[in-house]
């Protein structure tokens, strides 16, 4: 296409006017039609544009020539479009629509600032709505890269200002003075309708001199930091592609026909690129030019964390290191801290963690934490709690100093603090072997607080235990924290894999950690095999943990463990050596005064009573174990209540069940304590469906899915499998095989012995 001037020159000697003459007729001054014809401005106004259209009395042929003429100037200033852009159609309309759909308030300038990570796309995507809207805004596209993040220093303002003024030829020289130059390109742009497009913005303080003053402006920026403050923005913050855009890019990059060969390859090769555009082009043209590898090769290559970003070459790290490149005081703060965040290996970091890993307060941790979100090398997860990207983490990981003990050291130390805060609350008796001194120098918090946090960090602490290097004391001290936040949680796959892993411990080193330890975790592992209704597996770790726990020396747990292994052996039908130990167990309590323990040794000789067909020594025992816990420890009454509707069908008296169920269930759920009252709400189901009363077994079970909310696991597993069988009892196939399903797949993530049963039902 023609540049503006050569045609404004064609038709104004066609129609025998000179330049004066053109001037009088049109309105538009010699001296415009003289900067236009030599080339100094190729953008006229959309208004001026009509007046030399009129003035040359041009048919609709002409005029359309005339403004295709004008047209090139409002693109050419923009980086080329990238050829294999893909996706980002709801971020597209969005800008779009902020861009051209009007309403705006008088003098007021349309801004999108568009905010993301490194090689996310952003001047992509810029670009790409820039060339699409050129032709809404007549009176052109203005661009200029602000240089905040990349090679040199970031542009002044004033050097911006001159960039812009001189594409809308009105600079003949530099101007000197930032307010000038704002001036008088906001006195150029008066009128106009242009969309400036700003580029690589290093913040708030470099863009807002560069804003026109109207409302027949528009203006995109992108940057890698989020600009808080600037007037007038909506912001877009561009997350990594969706997995289908993502793998389409792959697609655009790598050819086609070759990742359709091996799509599982392919979903694997972006996932480890973390679905981020810079990378997947990488690896995709790593994968175009080596024609002997497999789309399974570059996966496997993208496999090992510490190679990935050598094989994605120096464009990645590049990209992260700019974002890290900052020079104010908070810049250099966050980049110092960066590295030792790496070491952390969760999903998600916590504030209290950020904290012992880089051994500075929290109060001054945040603010550089945060400052890390608005670069985009952090996310804000929720409220103190951030997330790295894969390959963000990778690199500052490169960064960590070679001897990372002391930072995983302290990261273990908060975690025995926190966990063993959590026993305290709930009162620690010299039967344990806690030590002031775990909990000094962490935040008071309420027991409330501290179990959710437990709970935010349950993963995490796990995590921490596998890991081989961890001391064996540590590793005890911290399994004895969690050992009832586990059952409370009812999270007992992952309290007897800590349990276990602590037990270990002790195996290769007796001395580690208390003479209690062994007694203790054996114990709490056979209630979690107990609550997985694994009896016999309970059996072995509870009389392990009886052996270690004479009665002369450890009274306390030696009485708890008598107690605990009648129940099992209650479930296990081995009645007569199950009425002996609770007996005893009773027995001990009394001699203890300890009515916490005599109110669960009732509960177990009621259990047993049901068992042998006495049926009101049952009822006369839990009336008195629930009275007790009701004087001594109402606040802990809620737990022992769905235990005692369980024992009544085990004792083959579903009505007796639910009657209790029913009428204790406001009482759980007064406790606030969501997998209690859940477990309540599972087992009314399952005395409901033994009924035959199977709807409401149905609403029962149903409401206990809505408590646990995805947030249990196993628990969940129970109820989709109870919610199964009673959809099945009203001939609803297909639901009932849909929560069968459901329910295979979180036990076999759990690795419960239940899997069999559900597996044999879906396959009936």
């Amino acid at each position: 296409m023609s540049d503006f001037g050569p045609v404004l020159r064609k038709f104004r000697k066609a129609a025998g006017l000179s330049q004066e003459r053109l001037a009088d007729v049109s309105g538009v001054s010699v001296e415009a039609i003289k900067t236009l014809e030599a080339g100094r401005r190729r953008s006229p106004r959309a208004k001026t544009l009509e007046l030399l259209s009129d003035g040359l009395g041009l048919d609709g042929d002409g005029r359309a020539e005339l403004q295709a003429a004008a047209a090139p100037s409002s693109t050419e200033r923009l980086p080329n479009d990238v050829p294999d852009f893909v996706g980002r159609a709801e971020q597209i309309a969005a800008v779009s629509e902020l861009l051209t759909g009007g309403g705006q308030a008088p003098g007021v300038v349309v801004i999108s600032a568009i905010a993301g990570m490194g090689g996310v796309g952003k001047t992509a995507l810029a670009v790409r709505v820039a060339r699409e809207l050129a032709g809404r805004f007549a009176d052109g596209v203005l661009y200029v890269n602000l240089r905040g993040f990349g090679v040199g220093e970031p542009m002044t303002p004033l050097e911006a200002l001159n960039t812009l003024l001189q594409q809308l030829s009105f600079a003949q020289r530099p101007l000197e003075s930032t307010e000038e130059a704002a001036g008088l390109f906001r006195t150029v742009c008066a009128g106009r309708k242009l969309l400036v497009v700003l580029d690589n913005a290093v913040g708030v303080d470099q863009v807002q001199p560069l804003l026109p003053g109207t409302s027949t402006c528009a203006v995109i920026v992108t940057s890698r930091r989020a600009l808080v403050g600037l007037p007038g923005a909506r912001s877009l913050e561009l997350a990594v592609l969706p997995d289908d855009e993502a793998l389409a890019l792959l697609k655009a990059v790598a050819g086609s026909e070759r990742i359709e060969t091996d799509l599982q390859s392919a979903r694997d090769v972006v996932a480890r690129c973390g679905s981020l555009p810079l990378a997947i082009r990488i690896a995709g043209s790593r994968l175009a030019a080596e024609p002997s590898w497999t789309v399974a090769d570059l996966a496997r290559r993208l496999a090992h964390e510490s190679a990935r970003l050598d094989l994605l070459g120096d464009g990645v790290r590049a990209s992260i290191a700019l974002s890290l490149a900052g020079t104010s005081a908070t810049d250099v703060a966050a980049a110092e801290i960066f590295g030792l965040l790496g070491l952390h290996e969760g999903e998600e970091l916590d504030l209290k963690v950020a904290a012992r890993l880089v051994d500075r307060p929290e109060a001054e941790v945040e603010p550089l934490l945060e400052h890390l979100v608005d670069l985009h090398l952090l996310e804000s997860a929720s409220p103190r709690r951030y997330q790295f990207h894969d390959l963000v983490r990778t690199y500052a990981r490169e960064l960590a100093p070679d001897d990372r003990t002391a930072a995983r050291e302290r990261v273990l130390a908060l975690y025995v603090a926190m966990a063993w805060q959590a026993r305290a609350k709930l009162g620690v008796s010299r039967a344990f072997w806690f030590e002031e001194e775990w909990i000094r120098g962490v935040e008071h918090l309420e027991y409330d607080e501290v179990m959710a946090w437990l709970d935010a960090e349950a993963a995490e602490i796990l995590a921490a235990a596998r890991r081989p290097t961890i001391d064996r004391g540590t590793l005890v001290n911290l399994a004895g924290g969690m050992l009832r936040f586990w059952v409370i949680r009812r999270r007992h796959a992952e309290g007897t894999e800590l349990g276990q892993l602590a037990l270990a411990a002790l195996r290769e080193d007796p001395a580690c950690a208390s003479v209690f330890a062994l007694s203790r975790i054996s114990y709490h592992v056979g209630a979690h095999y107990s609550a997985r209704s694994d009896s016999e597996t309970a059996v072995a770790y509870l009389r392990v943990a009886l052996a270690a726990a004479p009665m002369e020396t450890d009274p306390f747990n030696h009485v708890v463990c008598t107690i605990t292994l009648a129940q099992d052996l209650e479930r296990l039908g081995r009645l007569d050596e199950a009425t002996e130990l609770a007996r005893s167990g009773l027995e001990g309590a009394l001699h203890l005064e300890n009515e916490i323990i005599e109110s669960d040794a009732r509960y177990s000789i009621g259990s047993l009573a049901g068992r042998l067909g006495r049926f009101a020594e049952q009822d006369e025992a839990f009336d008195l174990a629930v009275a007790i816990l009701r004087r001594s420890r109402p606040e802990i009454l809620h737990l022992m209540l769905p235990d005692i509707g369980a024992s009544y069908l085990r004792s083959d008296r579903p009505e007796a069940a639910r009657t209790w169920l029913r009428d204790h269930l406001e009482e759980t759920k007064s406790s606030g304590d969501n997998a209690a009252i859940a477990e309540h709400l599972y087992w009314l189901g399952v005395a409901e469906t033994a009924l035959a009363d199977h709807d409401a077994a149905r609403v029962a079970l149903t409401e206990a899915l809505d408590v646990i909310q995805n947030s249990n696991d196993e628990l969940e597993a129970k109820i989709r499998h109870a919610l199964g069988t009673a959809l099945s009892g009203l001939g609803e196939s297909e639901p009932a095989q849909e929560q069968w399903r459901m329910a295979l797949d979180l036990y076999q993530r759990s690795g419960s012995p239940q899997a069999g049963e559900v597996r044999t039902l879906l396959n009936d």
